[in-house]
């Protein structure tokens, strides 16, 4: 009965980590007051981590979005929501648009607009052109060039706030050059703005300055544990979930895990998030590791 019993509790979990997956694919923002908003705010949902010099981060990946044209790699994640059940809304008819910073000037690691890491020299090289693609016929494509704009505007437009406050869009980050493009991960450092400001014209508002790291074609461990790590994410061995350390993680981990749970001691091999606790934060992990 009891195995039922947390067996329902991870079908629960699976059900639930789902939906927490699909509703934060994308980065929510929103004011901080509406009427009078003096901070452009950016939820910790759907960043992946902070750098050592305190930048939040999102991971993406560069892919062939478009089955009739392969060997085309681009990126349509994260996309940008407000997110109103949070309080996190804009006014009606304000422009939020996506600001690329100078890395060089704005973080201890970066080295230029687009921050190519390039995993044979092991470091951060300000090379290879990116695309903005927003979608809107009126706007030019905004591109980078290394450490350069090539062309387009900067800030870029992203969407305009509906009659309720409310923005969901996503921009195309567009790898050019793909036949010539290295293997690596592709980094821009970017904010988002406003151009809400008060009768006076004194402010546009603007958010902290956050990652966006691409992988174009390498390893998600190679990713992981060599190229965030070049950005300021500290590589973490993931803990491994083989409650009963024969090696593998599988079905035959399920009973033992279930009974650390229930125990009132502290099982190690159980702990599948590194908390220093067996408890139901470890059924989302276990489950992820038993699926992988």
């Amino acid at each position: 009965m009891r195995f039922a019993f947390f067996m329902f509790l991870i079908s629960t979990a699976i059900g639930l980590t789902s939906n927490l997956q699909a509703q934060h694919n994308d980065i929510e923002f929103g004011y901080d007051d509406v009427e009078s908003p003096t901070a452009f705010l950016l939820s910790p949902q759907g960043f992946n981590g902070t750098t050592s010099d305190g930048l939040i981060l999102i991971r993406s990946n560069m892919e062939e979005l478009d089955p009739f044209t392969p060997g085309d790699f681009a990126a349509d994640q994260p996309g940008f929501t407000t997110y109103s059940a949070a309080g996190l809304i804009a006014n009606p008819g304000d422009a939020i648009m996506i600001n690329t910073l100078d890395a060089s000037q704005h973080s201890m690691f970066g080295v230029g607009l687009v921050n190519y890491y390039n995993p044979g020299a092991d470091r951060l090289e300000a090379t290879g052109r990116i695309a903005f693609e927003d979608k809107t016929v009126a706007t030019q494509d905004l591109v980078l060039n290394g450490s350069a704009i090539e062309s387009g505007d900067n800030p870029q437009f992203i969407a305009l706030a509906n009659s309720s406050g409310s923005v969901h869009d996503h921009i195309t980050w567009d790898l050019l050059d793909d036949d010539s493009a290295p293997v690596g991960a592709y980094g821009l450092l970017v904010q988002l703005q406003s151009d809400f400001s008060p009768l006076d014209g004194s402010m546009n508002l603007s958010s902290d300055p956050f990652w966006i790291v691409f992988n174009h074609g390498m390893s998600n461990d190679q990713f992981e544990d060599s190229a965030l790590p070049r950005f300021g994410i500290q590589a973490v061995p993931e803990p491994s979930c083989d409650v009963n350390l024969d090696g593998s993680v599988n079905f035959l981990d399920i009973a033992p895990f279930i009974a650390a749970l229930t125990a009132s001691g502290y099982t190690p091999s159980a702990d599948c998030n590194g908390d220093g606790e067996n408890t139901f934060a470890d059924i989302a992990p276990f489950i992820a590791a038993l699926s992988a």
